[in-house]
């Protein structure tokens, strides 16, 4: 890994968990002892959408320039649009 952010603290970023329910599901695969990944856990807590992992997922992997600058909304609507839209728009509401 380049020191890139966590699956949960990019959920904490993008305030859809909290550090608390972060706590929760790493003690949750603490117990649980097996490959599960935080995203799946999370998901069977019931504490995240199969779109938020995505998208973090997406942050994490810097699918494109300025994504871990945007709000979930605007992130899960950039993320449902075009590839040659998205480049495009983000560079323009990207801070310089």
């Amino acid at each position: 890994m380049r020191g890139e952010k966590k699956l949960g603290e990019i959920l904490v970023d993008l305030r859809v968990l909290t550090e608390s329910e972060v706590e929760e599901v790493v003690t949750a695969l603490r117990r649980r002892r097996d490959n599960v990944k935080f995203g799946e856990m999370a998901r069977a807590l019931g504490l995240v959408r199969e779109e938020h992992i995505l998208a973090a997922l997406a942050v994490q992997l810097r699918l494109f320039p300025g994504i871990q600058d945007l709000s979930m909304k605007l992130l899960l609507d950039t993320l449902q649009q075009p590839t040659e839209l998205v480049t495009k728009e983000v560079l323009v509401q990207s801070p310089v």
